[in-house]
C-alpha cells in the first residue's frame, strides 16, 4: 500500500510509474507475440476480421472499463483521506455496481450481436470470423470486468509492484493458451478471445485472494454486502460519466470503421495492423496517465493541491519526451516494424500501413497531453471537461471520414486521429488552466479570511 500524499512528488510519480511501465512492457511483449501468432498462423485476414469488429467491441468494453476506472478513483480518494470505513464501503459498492453494469451489457450485446455486426458494413469474407470473435469476447465480458476492477483497486491502493506480478502472470498464461488454442487445436480467432478470458479469470481469482489477505480493510464477510444508497450515488456520479465518455469516443470509432470498411481489403487490414502496433507503442502514455490519475486522486482526497500540480507537470514532461522519441521512430520505421511483426506481404496492406504512420506519428505529443490531463481531471472527480472532449472526439472521428472518404479515400480516415487528439488535448489544457486559476483564487480568499 503506497501513500502518495507525503514525500517527494517526483519519486512517487516515478516509482509508481515504473512497475506500471514494466507491466505495460509485458503487455506489449504479449501483444507482439499474440499478433505474430495470429498474423503468421491465421493470416492477416484474421487480424483484419478482429480489427473490423474491434470498434464495436471497444464501444461495449469501453463503457464497462471506464466505469471500473471511475470506481477506483473514488477508492483512491478515500485512501488519500485515510477513512477506512469509507474505503471498505467503496470496495463493496464497486463490486455490486460492476456486476450490474456488465450483466446488462453482456446480455444486450449477445442478443443483438447480428444487428451490431451487420451495421459495421463488414466485407463478407471477414464477416464469419468477426462475428465469432465478437461473441466469444462478449461471453467473457464479465471476467474482463472483474479483472479490470481488481487491477484498478490494486492501482488505487498504490500496490503497483504486486499488480506487476499479476499482470505478468496473466500475459504468460494468455500466451501459452494462445499457442494451445490457435496452433494446436486450431480454434482460430475464437481461440484468441478464449485465451484472454481464461487467463484473466485465473488471475482475477488470485488478485481477489491477495487483496482479501493483504489488506484487512478489503476483507469481505457475509454481512458486508449491504448497499448504501449514498455510496451508490457517489460512485455512479463519478464512474458513469467516464464510461459514457469512453463509449462516446468509441461511437466515433464505429462510424470511422464503417467508412473504412467501404474501402479496400488492403486498407482494412493495413489499418487494423497499424492501429494495433500504434496501441502497443503508445500504451506507455496511457500508463503514465493512469499513474497521474492515482497520484492526483490520493492527493485530492487529502486536500494537497500543490502536490497535484507538481505531479501533473512531472507526468507531462515524461510523456512528452517519450512521445517525441517513439513518434520519430514510427514516422521513419513504422511500416518496417509492422512488416516484421506480422509478415504482411500484400502490397496494398503495406502501403496503407506506411501511409498511416506518416500521417499520425508526429502528432503523438497531443496524445501525451491528452492522456495525462484527462486522467488527472478524472482523478479530481472532474468529469465535465473529459465528457465534452469525448463528444468532440466522437464528432471529429465521425464527420471527417463521412465527409471526405469519398473525396480523398483512406487519408480521411487516418487524419481524423491526430485531429481528434489535438482538439481534445486543447480542451483538457484549457480545463486544467481554469481549475488551477480557480484553486489559486480560493487559496487567496482563505488566506485573507485568516
Amino acid at each position: 500500500m503506497k501513500d502518495m500524499t507525503v514525500g517527494s512528488t517526483f519519486k512517487h510519480v516515478l516509482y509508481f510509474t515504473i512497475p506500471l511501465l514494466i507491466g505495460n512492457l509485458a503487455q506489449q511483449l504479449y501483444t507482439l507475440a499474440d499478433t505474430m501468432i495470429v498474423g503468421r498462423t491465421l493470416g492477416t485476414g484474421a487480424l483484419g476480421a478482429i480489427g473490423a469488429v474491434g470498434s464495436v467491441i471497444f464501444f461495449i468494453q469501453g463503457f464497462v472499463t471506464g466505469v471500473s476506472s471511475g470506481l477506483s478513483i473514488v477508492l483512491a480518494q478515500r485512501f488519500g483521506s485515510k477513512n477506512e470505513d469509507r474505503i471498505h464501503a467503496s470496495y463493496v459498492t464497486s463490486i455490486w455496481l460492476s456486476f450490474a453494469v456488465v450483466s446488462l451489457f453482456s446480455l444486450a450485446s449477445i442478443l443483438f450481436a447480428d444487428s451490431l455486426i451487420r451495421a459495421m458494413n463488414i466485407p463478407m469474407e471477414l464477416y464469419a470470423e468477426s462475428k465469432a470473435y465478437f461473441l466469444a469476447t462478449m461471453f467473457g465480458l464479465i471476467i474482463m470486468m472483474g479483472f479490470n476492477l481488481l487491477s484498478n483497486v490494486m492501482r488505487a491502493m498504490g500496490s503497483t509492484t504486486s499488480l506487476l506480478f499479476y499482470t505478468i502472470v496473466s500475459h504468460v498464461l494468455n500466451f501459452g493458451l494462445d499457442i494451445i488454442l490457435i496452433k494446436l487445436f486450431s480454434f482460430g480467432v475464437v481461440g484468441v478471445a478464449i485465451a484472454t478470458v481464461l487467463s484473466q479469470l485465473t488471475v482475477s481469482i488470485l488478485m481477489f485472494r491477495y487483496l482479501s489477505s493483504r489488506y484487512p480493510v478489503l476483507k469481505l464477510t457475509k454481512n458486508d454486502w449491504r448497499l448504501r444508497t449514498e455510496e451508490l450515488r457517489t460512485h455512479i456520479t463519478i464512474s458513469f460519466p467516464i464510461g459514457f465518455q469512453n463509449s462516446i469516443i468509441s461511437i466515433g470509432n464505429i462510424i470511422l470503421q464503417i467508412k473504412l470498411n467501404e474501402l479496400t481489403i488492403g486498407n482494412i487490414e493495413g489499418h487494423a495492423i497499424a492501429t494495433r502496433l500504434e496501441g502497443m507503442i503508445t500504451a506507455p502514455l496511457l500508463t503514465i496517465g493512469l499513474a497521474a490519475a492515482t497520484f492526483v486522486a490520493q492527493n485530492y482526497g487529502a486536500g494537497k493541491f500543490d502536490r497535484i500540480w507538481q505531479g501533473i507537470r512531472i507526468s507531462l514532461i515524461i510523456s512528452l519526451v517519450y512521445s517525441s522519441v517513439v513518434g520519430g521512430f514510427m514516422y521513419f520505421k513504422g511500416s518496417e516494424a509492422a512488416k516484421w511483426l506480422v509478415g504482411a506481404s500484400n502490397e496494398s496492406t503495406l502501403v496503407s500501413i506506411e501511409s498511416y504512420f506518416k500521417m499520425t506519428a508526429l502528432f503523438y505529443g497531443f496524445l501525451a497531453v491528452l492522456f495525462v490531463l484527462r486522467f488527472s481531471l478524472q482523478g479530481m472527480g472532474r468529469t465535465i471537461a473529459p465528457t465534452v472532449s469525448g463528444i468532440l472526439e466522437m464528432g471529429i472521428r465521425s464527420i471527417v471520414p463521412v465527409a471526405f472518404v469519398g473525396v480523398v479515400g483512406y487519408p480521411a480516415v487516418v487524419y481524423s486521429h491526430p485531429l481528434a487528439w489535438g482538439s481534445t488535448a486543447a480542451i483538457m489544457t484549457a480545463a486544467i488552466i481554469l481549475i488551477a486559476k480557480d484553486q489559486k483564487k480560493r487559496w487567496w480568499e482563505r488566506a485573507l479570511v485568516r
